[in-house]
């Protein structure tokens, strides 16, 4: 699962792209934030349709010279997850166990995800 790691919380934005907003840096992703309570309960992972809705650069939104601006079609006015860092949480497919790298034995069940 892709976790956002580094973030802020754009509220009440209004998604036309009409208004600009200063922001010092290029976000690596922007999302608009469905499920805020799920969002902080899991760890700030990025499940699209769940706790995010992604949006696409240029088509939903744009960065250019410090200026953000936010026109997605999902909603008429949201709160807008600005990203600048992520990273990757690895789960046992098996049991559920939360690990530290893709491959490698569950240290909770054994599962092997070379077997």
């Amino acid at each position: 699962m892709q976790i956002a790691k580094n973030f802020l919380i754009l509220r009440g934005i209004k998604a036309d792209g009409r208004i600009s907003l200063a922001l010092e840096r290029k976000p690596i992703k922007v999302a608009t934030l469905l499920d805020e309570e799920q969002f902080n309960h899991n760890g700030h992972g990025l499940l699209h349709n769940r706790t995010v809705f992604l949006e696409d650069q240029m088509h939903d939104w744009a960065w250019e010279n410090g200026r953000f601006r936010y026109f997605s079609r999902v909603a008429g006015v949201a709160d807008v997850l600005i990203v600048y860092e992520v990273g990757d949480v690895f789960f046992c497919p098996q049991c559920g166990t939360k690990k530290e790298v893709l491959d490698t034995l569950c240290g909770n069940c054994g599962h092997n995800p070379d077997a």
